[in-house]
C-alpha cells in the first residue's frame, strides 16, 4: 500500500474509534499496541462474547502486550466461527509480536480491519453503520474499502469451497486444475506453516517468559547480594546463603530450560526455513494462479456491480411506474369528480323542470281520475242496457217463433178446411182424377189413369173419406204431414244458408278471441302498472313521511342506509390510506437501501443515483402533497355529495313516480283509443250491432 493510503486509512480508523466511549483517547495507531482499546470497542458491540476487558493502563513490557493481543485475536477468530459462521482460513493473520514490540502500522491496520468487520456484522451493526455515515466521505470510503477487503477474503473462501462450475475450455480447465492443486498445496503448507509458526511463537513466548524470569531472578539475586553485603554481620547469613543457593539452582534450571528452548527454536527455525523455501518454490505458480484468480474476481466483481446497478435501476423504474400509476389514478378521480359534478348539475336542471311540470301533472291526475269515474259509470250503464237488450231479444225471439208456428198452423187449418169443403162437393171426372192424383202419397210412384165408371167414382170417394178418417184416427193426417214437410223445408233452407252464416260466425269468433286476448293483455298491463304505481307511491309516501317525521322508522332506515354507505366509503378511504402508507414505507426502505448502496458504487454511479434520488424525492414530495390535496378534496366532495344525494334521491323518486304515472296513463288512453277505433272499424265492416261493438271494446 502507498503511504498516502496508509495515512488515510489510519486517520479513518482513528476517527471511527473516537465515536465510542473509551477509557483513553486514541491519537495514533501506536495507542492500539496492547489491544485494550479494540477490546473495549468489541465489548460495546457484543458484551456477552467480549467480556472482562483488560485493564486500561498501558504496560511497558511488550510481552504482556503480546499476551493481551493473542487473547484478543483468539476471541476474534472464535467470534467469526461461532457467531458469524465464517471460515477464518483465508483471513490475513496480523503479526501480533510486531504490533506489541515494534508498533507496526500495517499489522495494526490488519487487526483494525478485523475489528470493524465484526462491528458491522454484530448485534449493534445499525448503530455502527449510523456512526460510520456520520464521518466524512473520504474516511467513509477508506473504511468501506477496509471492510470490503475482509469480506472479499470470506467470499473467496466460500467461493473456493463451493465453486464447482467448470468451463468447456481445455486450457482454462488445465489452468484451473493446476491452480486448485497449487492452492491445495499452498493451503496444506500454510496450515503446517501456521502450526509451526504457532509453535515457534509459543516457544518464543516461553523463551521470552524465561528471559523475563531470568531478568527478574537476576535482579532479585543482585538485590539479595546487595542485601547480603549490607547484612554480612547479621546472624541470618546462613539463611540468606541457603536462599542464594536455592536461587542459583533455579537460575541454573532456568538456563537449562532456556538452552533447550533455544535448541528447539533453532530446530523449528530450520523447519521453517525449509518450509519457506518450499513456499517460495510454489510461490511462482501461486502468483500466476492468484493473478488469474484476481482477474476472474475483478470480472465477477464488475458483473456483480453491474447487476446491482441494474437492480437499482429496476427499483427506480418500478417507483417511477408506481408514481405514474398514482398520477393516472388521480387523473381518473378528477375526471370522475367532474362527471359527478356535471351529473349533479343535470339533475338539478331536471329537478327545476320537474317542478315546473308538477301542476300540469296534478291537473292530468285530476282529469284522469274524472275520466276513469265516467268510464266506470258508463260501463255500469252499458252492462244494464246489455242485460235489458238480451232479455228483450230473447222475448222477441220467443214471440216470433210462436207467431210463425201460429201462422203455419192457421194456414194448414185453412187449407184443411178448403180440402174438406172441396171433398164434400161432387166433381167432374177430370177433377176427380186430378184430386186423386194429388192425394197420392209423394213417396209412391204414379201409375197411368184407368177408365173410371160412376160406380167406381162413388166407391173411390167413399174409400178416400174412409181412409182419411182412418188416418185422422191413427194420428197421421194430411195437415200433420204438410207441417212436417214445411219443417223439413225450413231445415233444408237453414242448412243451405248455414255456409254463409258459418263463415260470418267464424270471423266474428276470431275477432272476439283477438279482442279477448287484447283485453286480457291490457288488463294485465294495467294491473302491473297499477301495482308499480302503488309501490312507487308507497315508497314516495315512506320517503316523505321519513323526511317530515325525523324519528320515524323510515327515517331510521334511510339514515342506516346512508350510514352503511358512509362506512363503506370510510373503509375504502382507509384501504387507500393503508396502501399509500405501505407505499410510503416501501419507498423509505428503498431509499435507505439505496443510500447504503450509494456507498458501494463508483463515483459516476454515485452521481447517477444522486440525480435519481433527487428526482424520486421530488416526485415523492409532489405525490404526497397531491395525495394530501386529494384527501382534503375527497372529504369536501364527500360531504357535498352527501347533501346533494339526499336532495337528488327525493327529487328523483318524485320525478320518476310522476313520469311513470303520467306516461302510463297517457299510453293507456292512447292504446284504449286505438283499440276502440280498430274494434269500431271492424264492427262497421262486419255490420255488427252497436251493442256487440261496445262489448268487444270493453
Amino acid at each position: 500500500m502507498l503511504p498516502q493510503e496508509i495515512q488515510q486509512e489510519s486517520q479513518a480508523f482513528i476517527s471511527w474509534l473516537s465515536l465510542f466511549k473509551l477509557s483513553r483517547a486514541v491519537t495514533s495507531l501506536a495507542d492500539l499496541d496492547d489491544g485494550t482499546v479494540l477490546f473495549e470497542v468489541l465489548s460495546q458491540v457484543d458484551e456477552e462474547y467480549f467480556h472482562n476487558p483488560p485493564r486500561s493502563q498501558s504496560s511497558e513490557n511488550w510481552v504482556i502486550r503480546f499476551g493481551q493481543l493473542k487473547r484478543l485475536f483468539r476471541l476474534i477468530n472464535q467470534y467469526f466461527v461461532d457467531v458469524l459462521h465464517r471460515q477464518t482460513a483465508g483471513l490475513q493473520v496480523p503479526d501480533l509480536q510486531a504490533i506489541a514490540q515494534n508498533h507496526d502500522v500495517l499489522q495494526t491496520l490488519a487487526l483494525c480491519r478485523l475489528t470493524i468487520a465484526i462491528s458491522v456484522q454484530g448485534k449493534k451493526n445499525s448503530e455502527v453503520i449510523a456512526g460510520i455515515q456520520k464521518l466524512p466521505q473520504t474516511e467513509q470510503r477508506s473504511i468501506m474499502t477496509a471492510i470490503e477487503k475482509v469480506m472479499s477474503k470470506f467470499t473467496e473462501q466460500e467461493r473456493r469451497a463451493g465453486d464447482t462450475t467448470m468451463t468447456d475450455d481445455d486450457h482454462y480447465y488445465q489452468m484451473q486444475l493446476e491452480r486448485s492443486r497449487a492452492l491445495a498445496e499452498k493451503e496444506t503448507l500454510g496450515k503446517v506453516y501456521q502450526q509451526l509458526l504457532d509453535e515457534h511463537r509459543r516457544l518464543q513466548t516461553n523463551y521470552d517468559d524465561a528471559l523475563a524470569e531470568k531478568d527478574e531472578l537476576t535482579s532479585s539475586v543482585r538485590d539479595m547480594r546487595r542485601q547480603m553485603d549490607d547484612r554480612r554481620q547479621d546472624k541470618s547469613d546462613g539463611i540468606m546463603r541457603a536462599e542464594i543457593e536455592r536461587l542459583r539452582a533455579e537460575l541454573q534450571k532456568t538456563e537449562e530450560n532456556l538452552g533447550a528452548a533455544e535448541t528447539e527454536a533453532e530446530r523449528q527455525a530450520s523447519v521453517v526455513n525449509d518450509l519457506t523455501r518450499r513456499v517460495e518454490e510454489l510461490q511462482g505458480k501461486a502468483d500466476e494462479a492468484a493473478r488469474l484468480k484476481d482477474q476472474v474476481d475483478e470480472y465477477r466483481h464488475a458483473a456483480e456491480k453491474l447487476h446491482k446497478t441494474e437492480n437499482v435501476m429496476e427499483k427506480y423504474k418500478k417507483k417511477l411506474e408506481e408514481s405514474a400509476d398514482l398520477r393516472r389514478t388521480v387523473k381518473g378521480l378528477e375526471e370522475q369528480n367532474a362527471t359527478l359534478v356535471d351529473k349533479n348539475a343535470a339533475l338539478e336542471e331536471e329537478n327545476r323542470k320537474v317542478a315546473a311540470y308538477k301542476p300540469l301533472m296534478e291537473s292530468y291526475k285530476t282529469q284522469i281520475s274524472e275520466l276513469e269515474n265516467k268510464v266506470s259509470q258508463r260501463n255500469t250503464d252499458i252492462e244494464g242496457v246489455k242485460f235489458e237488450l238480451s232479455q228483450s231479444q230473447s222475448r222477441l225471439r220467443q214471440v216470433m217463433e210462436e207467431r210463425a208456428k201460429d201462422s203455419e198452423a192457421l194456414e194448414l187449418y185453412q187449407e184443411r178446411v178448403r180440402e174438406l169443403e172441396l171433398a164434400a162437393v161432387p166433381r167432374p171426372r177430370i177433377r176427380t182424377a186430378s184430386t186423386d192424383d194429388v192425394s197420392v202419397p209423394v213417396s209412391e210412384p204414379q201409375t197411368p189413369a184407368l177408365p173410371v165408371t160412376p160406380g167406381d167414382d162413388l166407391d173411390s170417394t167413399a174409400r178416400g173419406l174412409g181412409g182419411e178418417l182412418d188416418d185422422a184416427l191413427s194420428g197421421t193426417t194430411m195437415t200433420d204431414l204438410k207441417l212436417q214437410i214445411r219443417a223439413l223445408k225450413r231445415d233444408l233452407e237453414a242448412a243451405r244458408a248455414g255456409g254463409e252464416e258459418q263463415s260470418r260466425i267464424l270471423v266474428l269468433e276470431s275477432l272476439l278471441a283477438d279482442s279477448q286476448r287484447m283485453k286480457a293483455r291490457y288488463e294485465e298491463d294495467y294491473l302491473t302498472a297499477h301495482r308499480e304505481k302503488l309501490a312507487l307511491q308507497a315508497q314516495l309516501e315512506e320517503i316523505r313521511s321519513g323526511k317530515a317525521v325525523g324519528d320515524g322508522p323510515e327515517a331510521a332506515i334511510a339514515l342506516r342506509q346512508r350510514l352503511n354507505e358512509t362506512i363503506d366509503q370510510l373503509d375504502t378511504l382507509r384501504k387507500d390510506h393503508a396502501e399509500l402508507q405501505v407505499k410510503f414505507e416501501t419507498q423509505s426502505r428503498d431509499l435507505i437501501i439505496a443510500k447504503s448502496d450509494l456507498n458501494l458504487v463508483n463515483k459516476d454511479q454515485l452521481e447517477i443515483l444522486a440525480t435519481l434520488r433527487e428526482s424520486v424525492n421530488e416526485d415523492k414530495a409532489a405525490l404526497e402533497s397531491e395525495a394530501d390535496r386529494l384527501k382534503t378534496q375527497i372529504v369536501e366532495l364527500k360531504d357535498k355529495n352527501k347533501m346533494q344525494l339526499e336532495q337528488v334521491n327525493t327529487l328523483l323518486m318524485e320525478k320518476i313516480s310522476l313520469q311513470n304515472e303520467g306516461i302510463g296513463q297517457r299510453e293507456k288512453m292512447l292504446e284504449r283509443e286505438r283499440h276502440f277505433g280498430c274494434v269500431s272499424r271492424s264492427g262497421r265492416d262486419l255490420n255488427l250491432p252497436w251493442a256487440v261493438v261496445v262489448y268487444l271494446t270493453c
